[in-house]
């Protein structure tokens, strides 16, 4: 599985940029994640952690600064933190696919979960 996940890295380094990615391939940092307005920020990281199952299992949840909110200072629904993550604090937002939902064999990916990261961010809520 380690083939399919590099090249997903691969294609989410294009489409997004700068990119840090785990040497055992567990996780992956967007270090500029373009907001919209009504947030307090431009941008953002946002952390994708990438489960053991993969593709299988699809990645549940997402992470950024910690210090994300919204432009009048309140804190995103459906967030909890910051908690920790491989050393660094993060804001984790609530993102679930279900089971149902996520078909890897129809060309679900680590692209189609940031997707979801887009919409939800979008959301400013």
């Amino acid at each position: 599985m380690s083939d399919r996940i590099k090249r997903e890295l691969a294609l989410v380094k294009m489409a997004y940029g700068e990119v840090d990615v785990d040497e055992h391939l567990g996780w992956f940092v967007i270090r500029r994640w373009v907001l919209v307005p009504g947030w307090n920020k431009e941008s953002t990281r946002v952390l994708v952690l990438i489960p053991s199952g993969y593709a299988v299992t699809a990645p549940d949840n997402f992470f950024t600064d910690p210090d994300l909110a919204l432009a009048n200072g309140a804190k995103p629904g459906a967030t909890s933190g910051p908690v920790e993550q491989y050393g660094k604090q993060w804001l984790q937002f609530s993102h679930h696919i279900e089971a149902t939902d996520w078909q890897p064999e129809n060309g679900h990916d680590l692209l189609t979960f940031l997707v979801g990261v887009y919409l939800r961010l979008r959301e400013v809520s």
